[in-house]
């Protein structure tokens, strides 16, 4: 009876948190026809996929990545675009590029010990990626140099959907909740959460694609705004800073977050 006071406690809690709407200004439109938006890194380049292929527009440059072997790319995650963490969930293989797409270093998690069998890869510092182990359900923290991994946290009962991360926090979503944890396995936040999308961090905030429904949270969770919603179709979407990317499968349309008035 306790522990259900405290779920409807925490629940309501996050619901108070609810500020005013934040509006969306266009800002920008960018066709491109794409599998795949992936993102705009700080320097203002964009990132797509295509026909299994990773691309990079840098003003009039143009940088590729492919390996058709490893099959369709999963995760790509441009926290760091010096080093951008690319993850080949049919291969277990993670690649790490350059700044113009070139390949750095490549980590096959199945071949190679602890012969990790993981669902996802992104960054993390200090050499380290965010795995999500597939086997034991449990979030860890891979040192590819060193080929070295550290279990974070408790196994996970509910089936897992994604992952979004920084260099100290990873946020894992799975079919029922949220979770926030930090570099050294703290479980800091666990909200209920369902029907999720899409999710994407940037700084302070996280963005979450919720039954067509934008919604931004602080980092912490704490914080929620509801965000009108446009009236586009949401295919891929990107926060970066005070602006938010939506594709909608012809075209990049950059958006400016704005807080209404009350």
């Amino acid at each position: 009876m306790m522990k259900l006071l405290l779920f409807f406690i925490v629940l309501i809690s996050c619901v108070g948190f609810a500020q005013s709407e934040i509006n969306l200004e266009a800002v920008d439109e960018i066709p491109l026809k794409a599998n795949r938006f992936v993102g705009v890194d700080h320097l203002g380049s964009y990132y797509y996929i295509k026909n299994n292929t990773l691309f990079k527009t840098a003003g009039t440059e143009l940088f590729q990545f492919k390996d058709f072997q490893l099959g369709t790319p999963g995760e790509v995650d441009l926290l760091n675009p010096l080093k951008i963490t690319l993850f080949y969930p049919d291969y277990q293989t993670a690649v790490i590029l350059d700044n113009k797409l070139n390949e750095i270093h490549r980590i096959s998690f199945a071949m190679q010990p602890p012969f990790l069998n993981i669902k996802n890869a992104t960054t993390a510092n200090d050499n380290r990626l965010w795995v999500f182990n597939e086997d034991s359900q449990q979030l860890e923290l891979y040192n590819f140099r060193d080929k070295i991994n550290k279990v974070l946290s408790r196994p996970v009962s509910e089936s897992y959907l994604s992952q979004e991360s920084d260099y100290n926090y990873c946020y894992v979503l799975t079919e029922t909740h949220l979770r926030l944890y930090n570099i050294y396995g703290s479980l800091l936040r666990r909200i209920p959460l369902e029907n999720v999308q899409k999710l994407s961090l940037s700084g302070e905030s996280l963005v979450v694609l919720q039954d067509n429904q934008l919604t931004l949270f602080s980092k912490q969770l704490e914080q929620i705004n509801r965000i009108k919603s446009p009236e586009l179709t949401i295919k891929d979407l990107f926060l970066s800073g005070e602006f938010l990317y939506i594709y909608d499968g012809e075209t990049i349309h950059k958006m400016k977050l704005i807080k209404s008035q009350n």
